[in-house]
């Protein structure tokens, strides 16, 4: 893992006068909102042993790391689907069906598949990761292909603080658009990627 202190040598020289504690911030909340948007960081979470008539299991991310989305789940070798709609809609409607579950539904902490299911077997999923809101870091791999692109959003939202030497809200609109485009760069990768990534820690790279 990577401290928010090794963004330092790139971050600080345009900052001057900013706390320690303000730049961790910054570069914390940059790094949520970049794998938030990118889907760059995904890895293989643990098997999830399914229990009949238990539909919800909680999420076991790395340390420092929270689950942002649910990517692929293979149900004892058959794929379900990630459903992305409302939770409390869709539990209204389904909760109540019985057989093997169709769809995965990720939240902030678990995972709840629709219907409950009826019998045991092992889910096997695929989730993208991001910086937990406590993190005091990110994963190496983020910060050696992406590091350029949390930059530009920690000194986007800095360069906003009012009555600061390094306020500067001119410069702040630059980085973030910057920041936009970068990760937005990393998202097609993600997507162009995703049919041959590996099904283990993946920081999806350029090319």
């Amino acid at each position: 893992m990577k401290f928010w202190s090794d963004f330092y040598d790139l971050l600080m020289p345009d900052l001057p006068g900013c706390p320690a504690a303000a730049a961790d911030s910054a570069l914390r909340q940059s790094s949520i909102a970049f794998c938030e948007q990118s889907l760059a960081w995904q890895t293989e979470h643990q098997p999830v042993f399914v229990m009949g008539d238990i539909a919800e299991y909680p999420f076991s991310p790395p340390e420092g790391a929270a689950v942002h989305a649910i990517i692929n789940a293979v149900l004892d070798g058959e794929e379900i689907e990630p459903f992305a709609g409302e939770k409390n809609i869709t539990i209204k409607n389904w909760s109540r069906q019985t057989g093997n579950p169709r769809y995965v539904l990720g939240g902030s902490s678990s995972l709840t598949l629709i219907p409950t299911p009826d019998s045991n077997g092992v889910l096997a999923v695929t989730v993208a990761l991001k910086p937990s809101t406590t993190s005091t870091g990110i994963d190496d791999g983020l910060f050696h292909e992406y590091r350029e692109a949390i930059i530009h959003g920690a000194m986007g939202r800095l360069m906003l603080s009012p009555k600061k030497p390094y306020t500067n809200i001119q410069l702040a609109a630059y980085h973030q658009q910057q920041f936009i485009i970068k990760t937005a760069a990393a998202g097609m990768r993600v997507a162009r990627s995703y049919a041959r990534a590996p099904l283990q820690t993946a920081i999806l790279r350029r090319g």
